[in-house]
Protein backbone atom coordinates (compact mmCIF):
# COMPACT_ATOMS: atom_id res chain seq x y z
CA UNK A 1 0.00 0.00 0.00
CA UNK A 2 1.12 3.60 -0.69
CA UNK A 3 1.94 5.94 1.56
CA UNK A 4 3.73 9.20 1.98
CA UNK A 5 6.26 10.09 4.75
CA UNK A 6 7.40 13.30 5.23
CA UNK A 7 11.00 14.16 5.60
CA UNK A 8 13.55 16.99 7.26
CA UNK A 9 13.53 19.75 6.80
CA UNK A 10 11.91 19.35 3.66
CA UNK A 11 10.32 16.49 1.40
CA UNK A 12 9.28 13.21 1.26
CA UNK A 13 9.67 9.80 1.06
CA UNK A 14 6.84 7.83 -1.04
CA UNK A 15 6.55 3.88 0.58
CA UNK A 16 5.42 0.79 -1.24
CA UNK A 17 5.64 2.67 -4.79
CA UNK A 18 6.38 -0.63 -7.11
CA UNK A 19 10.00 -1.18 -8.66
CA UNK A 20 8.53 -0.42 -11.81
CA UNK A 21 7.01 2.62 -10.88
CA UNK A 22 3.87 1.60 -13.06
CA UNK A 23 1.28 3.47 -10.33
CA UNK A 24 -2.25 2.79 -10.85
CA UNK A 25 -4.78 5.87 -11.44
CA UNK A 26 -5.13 6.41 -7.99
CA UNK A 27 -1.50 6.12 -6.29
CA UNK A 28 -0.53 8.07 -9.24
CA UNK A 29 -2.37 10.94 -8.13
CA UNK A 30 -1.40 10.26 -4.55
CA UNK A 31 2.22 10.77 -5.94
CA UNK A 32 1.29 13.77 -7.92
CA UNK A 33 -0.20 15.71 -4.89
CA UNK A 34 2.42 14.62 -2.54
CA UNK A 35 5.17 16.35 -5.09
CA UNK A 36 2.79 19.39 -5.38
CA UNK A 37 3.11 19.80 -1.46
CA UNK A 38 6.82 18.77 -0.16
CA UNK A 39 8.84 19.68 -3.54
CA UNK A 40 11.05 16.57 -3.34
CA UNK A 41 9.98 12.35 -3.27
CA UNK A 42 12.57 10.50 -2.48
CA UNK A 43 11.50 6.53 -4.10
CA UNK A 44 13.53 3.12 -2.97
CA UNK A 45 14.20 0.26 -4.46
CA UNK A 46 13.39 1.15 -8.06
CA UNK A 47 14.44 -1.12 -10.58
CA UNK A 48 12.49 0.73 -13.30
CA UNK A 49 13.85 0.27 -16.95
CA UNK A 50 14.23 3.32 -18.98
CA UNK A 51 11.10 2.89 -20.81
CA UNK A 52 9.33 2.53 -17.79
CA UNK A 53 11.17 5.54 -15.97
CA UNK A 54 9.83 7.24 -19.32
CA UNK A 55 6.23 6.09 -19.02
CA UNK A 56 5.97 7.55 -15.33
CA UNK A 57 7.60 10.76 -15.72
CA UNK A 58 5.58 11.72 -18.92
CA UNK A 59 2.69 10.70 -16.70
CA UNK A 60 3.52 14.43 -15.04
CA UNK A 61 3.91 16.68 -18.12
CA UNK A 62 5.59 16.54 -22.07
CA UNK A 63 8.89 15.44 -21.36
CA UNK A 64 12.36 17.73 -22.35
CA UNK A 65 15.08 16.26 -24.84
CA UNK A 66 18.38 17.38 -23.50
CA UNK A 67 20.77 19.09 -25.82
CA UNK A 68 23.53 18.19 -27.17
CA UNK A 69 22.50 14.74 -27.35
CA UNK A 70 25.99 12.74 -26.94
CA UNK A 71 24.70 11.80 -23.08
CA UNK A 72 21.03 11.20 -23.87
CA UNK A 73 21.05 7.24 -23.72
CA UNK A 74 20.88 5.37 -27.35
CA UNK A 75 17.55 4.26 -28.17
CA UNK A 76 15.85 6.29 -25.46
CA UNK A 77 16.67 9.94 -26.00
CA UNK A 78 14.15 10.76 -23.23
CA UNK A 79 17.24 9.58 -20.87
CA UNK A 80 19.91 12.21 -20.09
CA UNK A 81 23.07 10.11 -18.12
CA UNK A 82 24.82 11.16 -15.67
CA UNK A 83 28.31 9.84 -13.97
CA UNK A 84 31.69 9.04 -14.72
CA UNK A 85 30.57 5.38 -16.54
CA UNK A 86 32.28 3.83 -19.55
CA UNK A 87 31.01 1.48 -22.22
CA UNK A 88 33.74 -0.25 -24.75
CA UNK A 89 36.21 3.02 -23.59
CA UNK A 90 33.81 5.65 -24.26
CA UNK A 91 31.93 7.60 -21.74
CA UNK A 92 28.11 7.48 -21.56
CA UNK A 93 27.17 9.79 -19.31
CA UNK A 94 27.77 13.61 -18.85
CA UNK A 95 30.79 13.44 -15.81
CA UNK A 96 30.85 16.05 -12.57
CA UNK A 97 26.85 17.35 -14.16
CA UNK A 98 25.16 19.46 -11.27
CA UNK A 99 27.98 20.70 -9.24
CA UNK A 100 26.78 24.18 -7.86
CA UNK A 101 23.41 24.98 -6.54
CA UNK A 102 21.04 25.33 -9.14
CA UNK A 103 17.83 24.54 -10.97
CA UNK A 104 17.54 22.42 -14.08
CA UNK A 105 17.35 24.81 -17.16
CA UNK A 106 17.42 28.06 -15.09
CA UNK A 107 19.09 29.64 -17.91
CA UNK A 108 17.11 28.80 -20.37
CA UNK A 109 13.93 31.09 -21.72
CA UNK A 110 11.60 28.48 -20.30
CA UNK A 111 13.39 26.26 -17.57
CA UNK A 112 12.29 22.51 -16.67
CA UNK A 113 9.73 22.35 -14.57
CA UNK A 114 10.84 19.35 -12.89
CA UNK A 115 13.29 16.40 -13.27
CA UNK A 116 13.61 13.11 -11.96
CA UNK A 117 16.54 11.12 -10.99
CA UNK A 118 17.25 7.46 -10.87
CA UNK A 119 20.31 5.59 -9.40
CA UNK A 120 21.64 2.88 -11.73
CA UNK A 121 24.93 2.64 -9.71
CA UNK A 122 26.68 4.62 -7.21
CA UNK A 123 29.57 4.97 -5.23
CA UNK A 124 30.00 3.21 -1.70
CA UNK A 125 31.02 6.74 -0.26
CA UNK A 126 30.04 10.54 -0.94
CA UNK A 127 28.49 11.70 -4.26
CA UNK A 128 25.19 12.60 -2.01
CA UNK A 129 23.23 15.42 -3.92
CA UNK A 130 21.56 18.39 -1.70
CA UNK A 131 18.54 20.01 -1.77
CA UNK A 132 17.41 23.64 -0.95
CA UNK A 133 14.00 24.35 0.03
CA UNK A 134 13.62 27.85 -1.94
CA UNK A 135 10.36 28.77 -0.90
CA UNK A 136 11.28 28.46 2.63
CA UNK A 137 14.07 30.47 1.58
CA UNK A 138 12.16 33.07 0.10
CA UNK A 139 9.88 33.23 3.41
CA UNK A 140 13.23 33.45 5.63
CA UNK A 141 14.34 36.97 3.83
CA UNK A 142 13.18 39.95 5.79
CA UNK A 143 10.28 41.79 4.45
CA UNK A 144 12.13 44.75 3.51
CA UNK A 145 14.22 42.68 1.46
CA UNK A 146 11.28 40.64 -0.20
CA UNK A 147 9.61 44.05 -1.45
CA UNK A 148 13.02 45.33 -2.95
CA UNK A 149 13.01 41.91 -4.97
CA UNK A 150 9.28 41.77 -6.00
CA UNK A 151 8.08 42.75 -9.67
CA UNK A 152 12.41 42.32 -10.10
CA UNK A 153 14.22 40.30 -12.79
CA UNK A 154 17.61 38.40 -12.47
CA UNK A 155 19.72 38.28 -15.87
CA UNK A 156 20.95 34.09 -16.26
CA UNK A 157 23.74 33.88 -18.45
CA UNK A 158 25.20 30.68 -19.70
CA UNK A 159 27.87 32.84 -22.46
CA UNK A 160 29.16 34.62 -19.16
CA UNK A 161 29.58 31.89 -16.39
CA UNK A 162 29.86 28.28 -19.23
CA UNK A 163 33.66 28.40 -18.16
CA UNK A 164 33.55 28.87 -14.26
CA UNK A 165 30.40 26.20 -13.64
CA UNK A 166 32.73 23.70 -16.60
CA UNK A 167 36.03 24.18 -16.83
CA UNK A 168 36.23 20.56 -17.86
CA UNK A 169 33.62 21.20 -21.02
CA UNK A 170 35.27 22.62 -23.98
CA UNK A 171 34.24 27.11 -24.58
CA UNK A 172 30.99 27.32 -25.94
CA UNK A 173 31.05 27.90 -29.94
CA UNK A 174 29.13 30.52 -31.72
CA UNK A 175 26.54 28.47 -32.41
CA UNK A 176 26.04 27.54 -29.07
CA UNK A 177 26.19 31.29 -27.65
CA UNK A 178 23.20 31.97 -30.28
CA UNK A 179 21.00 29.14 -29.07
CA UNK A 180 21.96 29.94 -25.27
CA UNK A 181 21.43 33.87 -25.20
CA UNK A 182 20.83 35.45 -21.90
CA UNK A 183 17.57 35.41 -20.02
CA UNK A 184 15.80 37.73 -17.43
CA UNK A 185 13.39 36.06 -15.05
CA UNK A 186 11.48 36.91 -11.67
CA UNK A 187 13.78 36.25 -8.48
CA UNK A 188 10.12 36.05 -6.68
CA UNK A 189 8.33 33.21 -8.76
CA UNK A 190 5.19 32.00 -8.46
CA UNK A 191 4.19 28.58 -8.29
CA UNK A 192 1.97 27.88 -11.67
CA UNK A 193 -0.04 25.48 -9.49
CA UNK A 194 0.01 25.69 -6.13
CA UNK A 195 0.73 29.45 -6.07
CA UNK A 196 3.62 29.38 -3.55
CA UNK A 197 6.17 32.13 -4.09
CA UNK A 198 10.14 30.71 -4.35
CA UNK A 199 13.39 32.41 -4.15
CA UNK A 200 14.63 31.71 -7.79
CA UNK A 201 17.99 32.80 -8.02
CA UNK A 202 21.32 30.12 -8.82
CA UNK A 203 24.82 30.07 -10.31
CA UNK A 204 23.61 31.40 -13.36
CA UNK A 205 22.22 34.80 -12.52
CA UNK A 206 24.92 37.95 -13.11
CA UNK A 207 22.66 40.73 -13.08
CA UNK A 208 19.75 42.29 -11.45
CA UNK A 209 17.16 44.44 -12.68
CA UNK A 210 17.58 47.61 -12.00
CA UNK A 211 20.52 47.82 -10.04
CA UNK A 212 23.88 49.38 -10.48
CA UNK A 213 26.16 46.32 -11.22
CA UNK A 214 27.99 46.23 -8.06
CA UNK A 215 25.16 46.64 -6.22
CA UNK A 216 22.88 43.55 -7.94
CA UNK A 217 26.62 41.36 -8.00
CA UNK A 218 26.92 41.82 -3.95
CA UNK A 219 22.96 41.07 -3.51
CA UNK A 220 23.30 38.09 -5.58
CA UNK A 221 26.34 36.99 -3.66
CA UNK A 222 23.93 37.25 -1.02
CA UNK A 223 20.44 35.14 -1.79
CA UNK A 224 22.70 32.94 -2.96
CA UNK A 225 24.13 32.41 0.19
CA UNK A 226 20.98 32.66 1.74
CA UNK A 227 19.46 29.26 -0.34
CA UNK A 228 22.60 27.60 1.21
CA UNK A 229 21.60 27.63 4.73
CA UNK A 230 21.88 24.43 6.37
CA UNK A 231 18.67 24.58 8.22
CA UNK A 232 16.68 24.00 4.87
CA UNK A 233 18.67 21.74 3.39
CA UNK A 234 18.07 17.92 2.68
CA UNK A 235 20.93 16.05 1.66
CA UNK A 236 20.34 12.36 0.17
CA UNK A 237 22.64 10.19 0.47
CA UNK A 238 22.30 7.68 -2.81
CA UNK A 239 21.77 4.08 -2.77
CA UNK A 240 21.61 1.98 -5.85
CA UNK A 241 17.44 2.04 -6.79
CA UNK A 242 17.01 5.17 -5.47
CA UNK A 243 15.03 7.67 -7.11
CA UNK A 244 14.48 11.20 -6.89
CA UNK A 245 11.75 13.64 -8.34
CA UNK A 246 11.94 17.01 -7.57
CA UNK A 247 10.38 20.50 -8.65
CA UNK A 248 12.78 22.97 -10.27
CA UNK A 249 10.32 25.60 -9.95
CA UNK A 250 10.72 25.94 -6.11
CA UNK A 251 14.15 23.77 -5.16
CA UNK A 252 17.80 23.92 -5.80
CA UNK A 253 20.27 21.30 -5.77
CA UNK A 254 23.48 20.55 -6.21
CA UNK A 255 26.08 17.32 -6.94
CA UNK A 256 28.80 16.52 -4.42
CA UNK A 257 32.49 15.03 -5.81
CA UNK A 258 33.14 11.22 -4.87
CA UNK A 259 36.44 9.77 -5.92
CA UNK A 260 35.94 8.55 -9.84
CA UNK A 261 39.29 7.60 -9.54
CA UNK A 262 38.08 4.17 -7.65
CA UNK A 263 34.40 4.26 -8.23
CA UNK A 264 31.76 4.37 -10.86
CA UNK A 265 28.37 6.59 -10.63
CA UNK A 266 25.66 5.84 -13.37
CA UNK A 267 22.33 7.99 -12.99
CA UNK A 268 19.59 8.28 -15.53
CA UNK A 269 17.17 11.31 -15.50
CA UNK A 270 14.33 12.29 -17.18
CA UNK A 271 13.27 15.84 -17.49
CA UNK A 272 9.89 17.45 -17.84
CA UNK A 273 9.58 21.13 -19.92
CA UNK A 274 8.34 23.68 -17.95
CA UNK A 275 6.62 27.02 -18.59
CA UNK A 276 7.84 30.93 -18.80
CA UNK A 277 8.51 32.15 -14.89
CA UNK A 278 5.27 33.77 -13.24
CA UNK A 279 6.45 36.95 -11.87
CA UNK A 280 5.49 36.09 -7.84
Amino acid sequence: MLSIRPMQPFGAEVLGAPASLELSDADFAAVEQAWGRHSILVFRGITATPAQQIAFTRRLGPLHIMQPPQYNLDGHPEIFVVGNATEDGKAVGMRDAGMGFHSDGEDKAVPNAGSFLQAIQVPPERGDTLFADMVAAWDALEEPLRAKLRGRRARFSRAALHHVHYPHLPPLTDQQRRDRPDVWHPIARRHPTSGRVALYIGRWAVEIEGMAAEEGTALIARLVAHAQDPSRIYRHLWRAGDAVLWDNRVTQHCATPFDSTRYTRRMHRTTLEGEVPLLA
